[in-house]
């Protein structure tokens, strides 16, 4: 049986409990989100490359609770991996898609190959908050109510 049929019959293919401490990762998009957001009106303080790594922290953490939430846990945490483990669950808008696969390109630390970082331009700042505000209403979407809980 080949890998990825593998993950898939393991991952998918059964109703999980959710992943404990779901609840946190999705309150820690919040704040990625809230800090981004902040971070744009001080341009010294914050610049391209740290909103961006903000932006790709709030990704991840919405992400993962949606994810948790599930039961299930990817095997990496680069925003190509996170991409294509959310696509075997719900629908991603192209543009969400693009603008993950560009920061992608910018920065792969969670890679298992080597880290690789590209600067980011300050016109790319938009494209990253909305990326995470994208990944924000997914989140938000996919776990409605459930989403109030003792630690958010």
């Amino acid at each position: 049986m080949d890998n990825n049929v593998a993950m898939e019959l393991q991952t998918f293919g059964n109703k999980r409990e959710p992943v404990e401490d779901w609840d946190k990762m999705y309150a820690s998009g919040k704040g990625y989100k809230k800090a981004a957001h902040n971070a744009r009106n001080r341009p010294a303080v914050f610049t391209p490359s740290i909103v961006r790594n903000i932006c790709a922290m709030g990704i991840e953490s919405y992400f993962m609770a949606v994810f948790m939430h599930r039961g299930l846990l990817p095997h990496n945490h680069t925003m190509r991996d996170l991409l294509d483990y959310a696509e075997r669950l719900i629908s991603i808008e192209p543009s969400l898609r693009e603008s993950m696969l560009k920061i992608d390109t910018q920065m792969q630390l969670c890679s298992l190959d080597n880290i690789k970082l590209t600067e980011p331009l300050p016109g790319d700042i938009p494209l990253f908050l909305k990326a995470l505000d994208d990944v924000a209403a997914i989140a938000d979407g996919e776990l409605g109510s459930d989403a109030v809980s003792p630690h958010t």
